[in-house]
């Protein structure tokens, strides 16, 4: 059954000069505090795994993890400031030392082949409802996230995977 409220599709621009963007992970600072408190933002314990077949989406190094790599599921918060539309929900990060930089102007190809929800903050930090956009995958994700970002009205883009609902990046106008 077809939902009438789904957005259309976009056109979206192929992936050019992407130098006027920045996408972030977590910041190691952030990430060595709460792995040190032993205790993720949603308060529950951080519980490390050995993943055995790697590919988990790394929102630390903005990369897929490798078999053999330590990492945990804990809650987090990517939103640096407060109010109703900060939310907290599952990640995946190292827990052992991350070889991977939390910052980039592209974003790999392995975040491309996954279905994301782009959901563009104003500079009040709510969301700008009539832009959240669902891309599937293949269809141009940093192109996406770049034409979001030339609209004055957008401060921040914020990527969430599709499927597990967790957050994927933020991207800002470097």
């Amino acid at each position: 059954m077809s939902d009438s409220r789904q957005p259309p599709a976009r056109p979206w621009p192929k992936l050019g000069d992407m130098t006027n963007v920045i996408f972030e992970g977590i910041e190691p600072t952030d990430l060595r505090e709460v792995l040190a408190s032993g205790v993720d933002q949603g308060g529950n314990p951080i519980q490390p795994f050995i993943d055995a077949d790697g590919g988990w989406p790394m929102r630390c190094c903005l990369a897929d993890s490798l078999p053999g790599d330590e990492v945990a599921i804990i809650a987090w918060s990517p939103f640096r400031w407060q109010g109703p539309y900060r939310e907290t929900g599952p990640i995946v990060v190292h827990t052992n030392g991350c070889s991977s930089t939390w910052q980039a102007a592209a974003l790999p190809e392995e975040f491309d082949q996954r279905p994301m929800i782009l959901r563009p903050y104003g500079a009040e930090h709510s969301i700008l409802y009539e832009l959240v956009s669902p891309i599937s995958a293949g269809s141009g994700l940093n192109a996406a996230v770049g034409a979001l970002l030339e609209r004055p009205e957008v401060a921040e883009v914020y990527g969430r995977n599709v499927r597990g609902g967790c957050f994927a990046f933020v991207a800002r106008r470097a």
